[in-house]
């Protein structure tokens, strides 16, 4: 009796285990499958993200040259001096080099337009729609 008890013992701990390992399994290639759907989710949010921030910062081009068309340059100075140091900051965040250089690209024109509303030049618009082609460059 005592030999079939042990039997009956081992026989359910060996069900037991293969019962769990089967429910394990599945389980870990679910979650392996919930964890790549989540990398993949992430990075579509980083892509809309930087899609987000540079549609931002090509519509305050457009709106500083707006303010320059309409001789309001101490509006479109300030606006300006906002705009370049936003896209400062956003460009030393980024880490795509390829981006870093287009967005440095664009910071390359910082001096020319806000000396330029600073004069209330009115050829400083030109440098505004420079400004603005160079950032519709970027995806």
């Amino acid at each position: 009796m005592q030999n079939t008890t042990k039997k009956t013992i081992i026989g359910g701990a060996v069900v037991f285990v293969v019962g769990a390992l089967i429910g394990f399994v599945p389980l870990q290639f679910k979650l392996a499958a919930a964890q790549q759907d989540n990398d993949n989710f992430r990075q579509q949010l980083d892509v809309s993200k930087r899609a987000e921030a540079i549609n931002s910062f090509r519509n305050r081009a457009a709106l500083v040259h707006s303010e320059a068309t309409r001789n309001n340059f101490t509006v479109a100075l300030e606006m300006a001096s906002k705009y370049f140091n936003d896209l400062r900051a956003y460009t030393s965040a980024t880490t795509d080099p390829t981006l870093k250089q287009k967005l440095e690209n664009a910071l390359g024109s910082r001096d020319a337009i806000v000396g330029g509303l600073a004069r209330a030049d009115l050829a400083v618009g030109g440098q505004i729609q420079e400004l603005f082609l160079k950032l519709q460059t970027i995806n």
